[in-house]
């Protein structure tokens, strides 16, 4: 299928820009108020992650959930701070094990303060996130973002044990993603539409919808960590392959290749022979089996699933929002139009 035909692209634009931004402006406010709470030097090395900014997807998601209804701003944004929190506190981390150097344009924070600090920072937002998630009047909130922690570092976890295990099936690397992304895509879902009122039914509908998006937006990295340009999406690239994780190019190409190639390229891989000949023999691998035309199939597929679990939930109104919230998902897939090398192969065509 070709990129413009993923059906995403058919969608209208997104209505709610405005009022996005204007909660997303409030956010960051109170973000800023939170950390102010903090000790040093948590504090400013908290401030110093956080300034280098992001999408916010995760607060968006819980904005999405809950526009329409009477949740008040103050428990909108601290539900949000309490997943936002986890989430940095998991990039921080990720860094390290990828080693990676450059994030959304700026240094990693490891790499100006070591490892040592840089792990205890991020189990000081983790810790930080509970405490937040603590002062709502229902343990819910706790509950939800506690599991969706523990099972975000399972997913780690298991992801780090995998690590060079060229036999993994493709269910194993959704299970992990699904853990590792997909959890606090479902946690944010569950935590807006909870502060909404819905009935337990739909905040279960609603949480199957995030966990499918979270899927949807790793894969969407795993593609770009593989086919992306370094200058254009401001982050160290490649760092996945380099550290022996299994993503979903190399899983399709594995599948593909034949026994001859398949012999080669374990040798490669499980010997990390990566110089320039051995590169421009999986960079043709690659483009021999159309790897990311693949990919992009399987993308397709998992945003038409995303689609249908919208379509089931009975709200109209939350169905609604949910269904904004994944048109503006195509911008973010345009960028698939730029992938046309693999930049951790150093090969440009």
């Amino acid at each position: 299928m070709k990129l413009n035909q993923i059906p995403i692209d058919s969608l209208a634009s997104n209505p709610l820009d405005q009022e996005v931004s204007n909660f997303l402006n409030l956010f960051e406010s109170g973000v800023s108020s939170f950390l102010d709470d903090l000790d040093e030097p948590v504090q400013s090395l908290a401030k110093r992650v956080f300034s280098a900014g992001g999408k916010r997807i995760r607060p968006r998601l819980c904005f999405h959930c809950c526009l329409g209804t009477a949740v008040t701003t103050v428990d909108l944004i601290k539900a949000s701070a309490v997943i936002e929190f986890v989430h940095v506190a998991t990039l921080v981390h990720d860094d390290i094990l990828d080693e990676a150097s450059v994030r959304r344009g700026k240094s990693t924070i490891h790499t100006e303060i070591g490892n040592h600090s840089s792990i205890l920072l991020g189990d000081a937002l983790f810790s930080y996130a509970l405490e937040l998630a603590t002062e709502f009047p229902s343990p819910f909130i706790c509950r939800i973002v506690s599991k969706a922690t523990r099972k975000t570092c399972s997913g780690e976890i298991r992801q780090t044990f995998c690590r060079g295990n060229f036999s993994l099936t493709l269910d194993e690397y959704f299970k992990i993603i699904e853990d590792k992304t997909g959890e606090l895509f479902r946690a944010s879902c569950e935590v807006g539409s909870q502060l909404a009122g819905f009935s337990d039914k739909t905040i279960k509908q609603a949480g199957d919808f995030g966990a499918s998006l979270g899927i949807i937006y790793q894969i969407f990295d795993d593609l770009v960590d593989s086919f992306g340009n370094p200058e254009k999406f401001n982050k160290s690239l490649g760092t996945d392959f380099d550290s022996g994780k299994i993503t979903l190019p190399l899983l399709q190409l594995l599948d593909e290749v034949n026994d001859s190639e398949r012999e080669n390229l374990l040798i490669i891989l499980e010997q990390k022979r990566y110089n320039r000949a051995n590169r421009e023999f999986i960079f043709k691998l690659f483009c021999k089996y159309e790897i990311l035309e693949q990919c992009i199939e399987v993308l397709t597929t998992h945003i038409s699933s995303a689609t249908t679990l919208l379509d089931d939930i009975n709200d109209g109104g939350l169905s609604s929002n949910l269904y904004s919230f994944l048109s503006s998902f195509r911008m973010k897939l345009n960028k698939l139009h730029d992938l046309s090398t693999s930049n951790f192969l150093a090969v440009r065509v």
